[in-house]
């Protein structure tokens, strides 16, 4: 591994718990770096390759024989570890600077959008992977199958990411294909508003040259507007004719979802994916025009969708709870909230089912308050968590998820819907509340899936 021609022997990584932060240090360790890493919240040492872990952050844990330091971008240029390199002349890269670093050398596919990333990004690397291409793949969530966890190390030229826009970071990498799944305001704690983040995104295709690949979801009326007249070449799917790719006979039951996809004007034949919910589809849809853009053989896919029960905190099935099957889910904002819920509904149709969402980031919450009420108001039988609290970034915003029920029953005062103060107390009415329920889903980013997983341990 070399940076800027200097060979990189050791790295040493802060805020190792991150999903990305922990991808970049399992392909640096692949690769024969030593590498040593640090964060408040160690994930499982066993899942990490051999290196020297700290769970906390220190001066100390920086030597003069490290070559480089990758930090979370969560982590402030303050930190006792950041500092200390700095002062030891350490070059530094943040985990979006990184992949730039490991992907800039390779035919990049870059897998960006508000909604969808993870699961598309793994899904378009299974495809690949099935179809021969051998490609490398970093995703923002643990993917079935995959030794590495969130990491497949391929043979190819072909490196498929995902690149996340908060602070603009997709802006690092040079991709020569972009996919863009969806585009709205979210990281409000960044983003001025929706016309910020479209600029963000129109900047972003514009670093595609002609000859470069453009994949979008034609039935975005914000990708619309943000591709705008870029003049490479573009592949457009979407549900219902007029894409290169579609899906037509959308149909769904609780053994999974059932569709027709038609490619460049041929039918390829009807498909099944245990994937849940129109958005998921529209994964797929992403996924398989990707595939196809390369040459991808039609017979993998129905296998491919045969194995790929979705990534981890993605409608995971974590186990039951007294006969009650328990999901957990990442979602965190209030299309995804509802796009979540409405799967449900559509996977166990006449079942019982409680939602418990614990939203994320008080400023998220603020901004977002109105589709947030909206979301909420169409979800029966829900718990609402206090707000999940970004260490050090959000104190005194004043915000609840109270406010967020005190709305709601403005207009419905006998809505079902309960306030917990804590995942403590959310686990409490849980259980007192599970025989009434078939399904119970846990949702939300930070912390939430430690309930979920809390509620399965005396049962799995």
């Amino acid at each position: 591994m070399q940076t800027n021609n200097t060979k990189i022997t050791r790295a040493h990584f802060i805020g190792v718990g991150g999903i990305g932060v922990s991808a970049i240090l399992r392909l640096f360790a692949a690769q024969g770096v030593r590498v040593s890493g640090s964060d408040t919240y160690l994930p499982p040492l066993f899942t990490l390759p051999t290196g020297d872990y700290f769970d906390t952050h220190s001066e100390s844990h920086i030597t003069n024989d490290i070559d480089l330091i990758v930090y979370s971008p969560a982590i402030s240029d303050t930190n006792p570890e950041r500092a200390r390199g700095k002062e030891l002349g350490i070059k530094e890269l943040s985990y979006p600077e990184a992949l730039a670093l490991v992907t800039f050398d390779h035919n990049t596919i870059a897998v960006s959008g508000t909604h969808g990333k993870s699961t598309t990004t793994a899904l378009v690397g299974k495809l690949f992977e099935k179809g021969g291409l051998d490609p490398s793949v970093i995703v923002g969530a643990e993917v079935p199958g995959w030794e590495t966890r969130n990491l497949r190390i391929g043979k190819s030229d072909i490196f498929i990411v995902e690149a996340c826009e908060y602070r603009r970071n997709m802006l690092e990498l040079t991709p020569q294909a972009i996919v863009l799944t969806n585009i709205e305001l979210d990281h409000p704690d960044y983003y001025h508003d929706l016309a910020d983040v479209k600029n963000a995104f129109r900047t972003y295709v514009q670093k595609l040259r002609q000859e470069d690949l453009l994949i979008m979801n034609d039935d975005d009326a914000n990708i619309r507007e943000v591709v705008g007249e870029f003049d490479g070449i573009i592949v457009r799917y979407g549900i219902g004719e007029g894409k290169d790719l579609f899906a037509q006979g959308v149909s769904e039951g609780e053994v999974g979802q059932h569709f027709e996809l038609v490619w460049k004007g041929s039918s390829l034949g009807k498909f099944t994916s245990v994937l849940p919910g129109i958005y998921n589809l529209y994964n797929i849809l992403a996924a398989v025009a990707t595939y196809l853009s390369y040459g991808g053989k039609t017979t993998t896919i129905q296998e491919t969708l045969n194995e790929f029960t979705g990534v981890g905190r993605r409608f995971e099935r974590i186990g039951t709870l007294e006969g009650a099957t328990v999901i957990s889910d990442y979602a965190h904002h209030p299309t995804a909230l509802r796009a979540v819920y409405n799967a449900a509904k559509s996977k166990y149709k006449d079942k019982r089912i409680l939602t418990v969402f614990r939203p994320h980031h008080r400023e998220r919450t603020r901004k977002l308050f109105d589709e947030f009420v909206e979301s909420v108001r169409e979800i029966p039988e829900m718990i609402l968590v206090e707000i999940y609290d970004v260490p050090g970034r959000e104190e005194g915003i004043p915000i609840s998820s109270r406010d967020i029920i005190t709305k709601v029953k403005e207009t419905d005062s006998d809505a079902p819907l309960e306030y917990a103060s804590d995942l403590i107390e959310a686990e409490r009415m849980i259980r007192e509340h599970v025989k009434n329920f078939d399904v119970i889903i846990v949702i939300g980013a930070g912390d939430a899936d430690t309930l979920a997983k809390k509620l399965v341990e005396a049962t799995v």
